[in-house]
């Protein structure tokens, strides 16, 4: 892999080390357990470098969550962009982006209380991006009624609010499942249900 050659690149590539660092002591410890001399060693930084980049841990991980949104987000719409089956393009968008953004805190025995942090600290930024990756997949299946693949004339929804219906129901998913096989495994067949009520 090749250096990051200009000091924007540096600078992001060493803020994306740390929150790396950060995910592992955050799902290790849990939020209010975490210090920053703890991220700081495991960045394998010094603490007053650390908070030069982050004014405190809030920020952090307000910074590291929108990170992993934004990998998440960019992931799933590289899906939708792919060829192939809508319905499993959408599927598998849903995937990858719930492997990427949840997966990693649902793993953790602190999930919950991670959990409970993204939505106070984070909230409003979650809501704010996720509507690219609603978009996305509303347009993706606006296209596929274009193309005579999927069909909403019996549908009560428009593509927007079935999207954002089913996104509802991951959430809910969350709240169920009990490890994350079996939550991939519901969010499947979450989809399925969702899709099949509009496949020709």
């Amino acid at each position: 892999m090749n250096k990051p050659e200009t000091s924007i690149e540096r600078h992001r590539a060493k803020r994306e080390a740390v929150y790396e660092a950060a995910a592992t002591v955050f799902a290790q410890y849990g939020f209010r357990r975490t210090t920053m001399n703890d991220i700081a060693q495991a960045a394998g930084i010094s603490r007053p470098a650390l908070y030069l980049m982050f004014a405190n841990k809030e920020n952090l991980f307000q910074g590291l969550a929108a990170f992993r949104l934004d990998q998440a987000i960019e992931q799933a719409l590289d899906v939708l962009a792919g060829g192939g089956d809508t319905n499993e393009r959408v599927i598998e968008a849903l995937l990858v982006f719930e492997r990427i953004f949840y997966e990693p805190i649902a793993d953790s025995p602190h999930g919950a209380e991670l959990m409970d942090i993204s939505q106070s600290l984070a909230s409003e930024l979650m809501m704010k991006d996720i509507v690219r990756l609603h978009a996305a997949l509303a347009k993706t299946l606006s296209d596929a009624e274009q193309a005579g693949e999927v069909n909403f004339g019996n549908s009560p929804l428009k593509p927007k609010a079935f999207v954002e219906l089913l996104f509802t129901g991951v959430n809910g998913v969350k709240k169920k499942a009990n490890n994350t096989e079996e939550f991939r495994k519901m969010v499947k067949q979450l989809a399925e249900v969702f899709l099949q009520s509009v496949t020709k």
